[in-house]
């Protein structure tokens, strides 16, 4: 399993935060006034108070460095940092109650605490002082004394902890800006696939994921569509498969949730999630997801969803961001889906055009991946066209498009390739499976047959297979023109 990528709390609780430079100079600073205070020369109890402030100071200046340079390397958690600085300033508090040391030491303490760690260890710090003040009033401190040091406390923890969100909400803002002008570049890619799979790419690794996944929409079948999956981490062959052959219908489970209701899903613990469902085939294991829609001018084109392994690993700032990218992310998919319409797409069927296939064919000439693809003739248009008109040959076509597109994959490649041909390219698709799509573009066509009244026209299909690396790209079709026309011969 891939390391996760350190999120922005980590990142501001790292040498990154500006917070963490206030522990080192909260010691100093007391080093010094207990140091000007003793060169002054003052004598009796205050200097007893000031030789214990120096001590006190200089033993959190000492831990203040070690936090700053050497905890770091040396991965000390902070756990073990708040019991290092908490014991000596409680027993000091305890064992010494006439002077200040102890008491002055834990206030530095919460400053730190509240300026510097999460919510958990500020808390269990305050549990410590709390245990701390209850121990010394036991131990017959004055209530009045106890009093000034739990105010003094609260005041501190209050300030440090005010400037610290700040500092954090601030961190926050830029790191998302940061984060949104690395992936305006990304989304300059021409198509939708393109735009699809370099955003993924990118939105996985900014957001720290394990892995995501973009679902297109059907608005004819009202379903969602695996069109892309990324994933930092290794996915078996029949994990992956089943991902992506399996279809969602708007409503249904989480991602049909958010494509039913336009709202975003931020879950830390999805398998107790009532909106979810499991898909088939893959390992039942906890997560925690966040599932987005990608929709622009109030059109749904699917939904984003990033997720990671375990329960609660996302925090709500994860949310906003993914947010802010996906409405990018469906701005550029409109751009691209409109610019494929005006140079890429055939303007009668909707499908890709040679044109396109050309640049495909030339981006992949050199990749020595398998590739598969099927060369499908319509038998007999001529006589539709004699028979009932060039309009009603026009909508058989667009008919024969829409069956073949609702039988491949959403990241296949369906190409008008002549008059009345139409081609599918499938990547990484060996021919068992590229006959049993075959095989499913044939049983739509024959249900969609019989649907047709007596006097309507009949869809015959001749489909070609055939298989090969996409560096032998000419002969692979030439074959598979050889196989379509041994098909329509028989």
């Amino acid at each position: 399993m891939a390391e996760r990528q350190p999120g922005l709390t980590e990142e501001i609780a790292g040498l990154r935060g500006g917070a963490r430079l206030l522990f080192p100079v909260l010691a100093a600073l007391a080093t010094a006034i207990a140091l000007v205070a003793g060169l002054a020369g003052v004598h009796g109890r205050l200097w007893s108070v000031a030789w214990w402030a120096c001590l006190a100071g200089t033993l959190l200046g000492c831990l203040g460095l070690f936090d700053t340079v050497w905890r770091p390397q040396l991965r000390v958690t902070p756990w073990a940092l708040i019991a290092l600085l908490d014991v000596p300033s409680v027993l000091l508090y305890w064992l010494l109650p006439a002077v200040p040391a102890g008491p002055v030491a834990m206030i530095l303490v919460s400053a730190v605490a509240a300026g510097r760690f999460r919510k958990q260890f500020l808390t269990a710090h305050l549990m410590i002082v709390g245990v701390a003040v209850v121990g010394a009033h036991i131990g017959g401190t004055s209530p009045l004394l106890q009093l000034m040091f739990v105010a003094a406390v609260a005041g501190v923890v209050g300030v440090a902890r005010m400037l610290y969100l700040r500092h954090q909400e601030q961190m926050i803002q830029n790191d998302h800006l940061r984060r949104l002008m690395e992936l305006l570049p990304v989304l300059k890619a021409r198509g939708v696939q393109d735009v699809v799979q370099a955003a993924v790419r990118h939105i996985v690794r900014a957001t720290g994921s394990s892995k995501g996944i973009v679902l297109l929409l059907d608005e004819q079948s009202q379903t969602l569509r695996p069109h892309y999956l990324h994933s930092e981490v290794p996915l078996s062959p029949a994990t992956r498969e089943a991902i992506m052959n399996a279809t969602v219908a708007v409503g249904v489970g989480l991602s049909g949730w958010v494509a039913k209701h336009g709202q975003s899903i931020f879950t830390n613990d999805a398998m107790s999630d009532p909106r979810s469902i499991q898909v088939p085939g893959t390992p039942r294991e906890d997560e925690s997801i966040l599932v987005v829609p990608l929709m622009t001018n109030g059109r749904l084109y699917g939904v984003l969803r990033v997720d990671r392994e375990g329960k609660n690993q996302y925090e709500l700032h994860d949310l906003q961001l993914l947010e802010l990218m996906a409405a990018h992310v469906s701005d550029a998919i409109s751009r691209a889906e409109l610019e494929e319409r005006l140079a890429r797409r055939d303007a009668l069927t909707g499908v890709y055009n040679r044109h396109y296939l050309n640049e495909w064919a030339q981006r992949v000439k050199d990749e020595a991946r398998q590739v598969s693809v099927l060369l499908i003739d319509c038998r007999k248009f001529k006589q539709i066209n004699d028979r009932w008109g060039h309009l009603t040959g026009d909508w058989v076509l667009q008919q024969c498009a829409r069956l073949i597109t609702s039988s491949v994959r959403s990241g296949d490649l369906v190409v008008r390739y002549g008059g009345d041909e139409f081609l599918v390219v499938l990547a990484d698709t060996g021919r068992p499976e590229a006959e049993a799509i075959a095989a499913r573009i044939m049983k739509r066509v024959e249900a969609w047959n019989a649907e047709r009244g007596p006097d309507e026209p009949r869809l015959y299909l001749d489909i070609g297979v055939d298989t090969a690396p996409q560096s032998e790209w000419q002969q692979l079709l030439d074959r598979a023109d050889e196989r379509m026309y041994a098909c329509k011969q028989a």
